[in-house]
C-alpha cells in the first residue's frame, strides 16, 4: 500500500492505494506467460527427443540379444570380446536413456496437467500406496521409514492418483537427501478446515538461498535432477486449492507439509441487491 498527498486551497487530500492486488495480478500474468512458453517447448521436446530415444532403446535391446549369443558359461572373453564389459556399457546406456525418458515425462506432466478426478478419499490410503510402491527403492538406500497416520482421518475430495504423484516426488526427494541411511517420516492430521500430510527427512537440509528458488522450473540441487518434480507438486496442490509449507534446517533435515481443504470450494455468487 502506498499513499499520495495532494494539496489544494481547501486543504490536503490523502489518497491511499493498495498495490497488493495489482502485484498479485502481475505475478499471475508472468507465471501464465512462462507456462505458455514451456508448453510450446514441451511439444517440441516430446517430438524431437522422444522418437530418437525410442529408436535408441530398441537398438540397445537388439545389441543385448546379439551379446547373449556371444556369451558362454565357460568363457568370459569370446572371440576377443569382453562380454562382461559390454554388458556394463549397455546397462549404463539403458539407464541414461531411461533417465532422459523420465525427464521428458516429468516435463510433459508439469506443463500439460490432467484435469482432476475428485473423489472422497483418505490421505492415509494415498500414503500407504505410495510407500508400497517406493519401499524397494527406500530400503535399498538404507532409509528407515516411520509413519504417524491419524486414526479415522476425515475423507476429503482429492484426485488420489495425482496426490500419489505428489507424495512420490516428495518421498523420492527425501530419500535422495539422505546419503547414509536416515529416517523418513510420513505423518497425517487435520484441523477444522483441512487435512494435511507431511514428508520429513533427516538429510542435510536446504540453505535459505535455495529455499527461495526451490519451486522454480528446472532449478535443482541434484546432479541428475530435472528440476520439475517440485513444480509438479506445486501445480497439483494448487489445483486442489491446497497449500504447501516448507521447513528446513541445514544439517537437520527438511519437512514438506501439504494442506488440503476438507470440502470442495463452491463458486461465490454475487449478492442480489435491490436498486429500486
Amino acid at each position: 500500500m502506498y499513499a499520495a498527498a495532494l494539496e489544494n486551497n481547501s486543504g490536503v487530500a490523502l489518497i491511499l492505494h493498495d498495490a497488493t492486488e495489482a502485484r498479485q495480478k502481475t505475478f499471475e500474468a508472468i507465471e501464465s506467460e512462462r507456462v505458455q512458453a514451456l508448453t510450446l517447448l514441451a511439444a517440441s521436446v516430446a517430438h524431437e527427443i522422444g522418437n530418437p530415444l525410442n529408436a535408441l532403446h530398441i537398438h540397445l535391446q537388439l545389441m543385448e540379444r546379439e551379446l547373449k549369443k556371444l556369451k558362454s558359461p565357460e568363457q568370459k572373453n569370446v572371440r576377443g570380446v569382453d562380454t562382461a564389459r559390454l554388458e556394463q556399457f549397455l546397462e549404463v546406456s539403458k539407464g541414461e536413456i531411461s533417465r532422459l525418458d523420465y525427464i521428458i515425462t516429468q516435463f510433459l506432466q508439469a506443463i500439460r496437467p490432467a484435469p482432476l478426478q475428485l473423489k472422497m478419499a483418505s490421505l492415509n490410503g494415498v500414503v500407504e500406496k505410495t510407500l508400497e510402491l517406493l519401499r524397494p527403492e527406500i530400503e535399498n538406500r538404507g532409509v528407515t521409514v516411520k509413519t504417524k497416520l491419524a486414526r479415522n482421518l476425515t475423507a476429503t475430495p482429492i484426485d488420489a492418483t495425482q496426490m500419489q504423484q505428489v507424495l512420490v516426488n516428495l518421498v523420492k526427494n527425501a530419500a535422495q537427501a539422505m546419503t547414509n541411511g536416515g529416517t523418513l517420516t510420513l505423518q497425517t492430521g487435520e484441523n477444522a478446515d483441512a487435512v494435511w500430510v507431511s514428508v520429513a527427512d533427516t538429510g542435510g537440509g536446504i540453505p535459505q538461498e535455495q529455499i527461495n528458488r526451490i519451486f522454480e522450473p528446472f532449478y535443482t540441487t541434484k546432479k541428475k535432477g530435472s528440476g520439475l518434480g517440485l513444480m509438479i507438486v506445486q501445480r497439483i496442490v494448487r489445483a486442489h486449492d491446497g497449500k504447501i509449507e516448507l521447513e528446513s534446517h541445514v544439517g537437520r533435515g527438511t519437512t514438506f507439509r501439504i494442506w488440503l481443504p476438507l470440502h470442495e470450494r463452491k463458486p461465490r455468487l454475487l449478492e442480489e441487491k435491490n436498486y429500486g
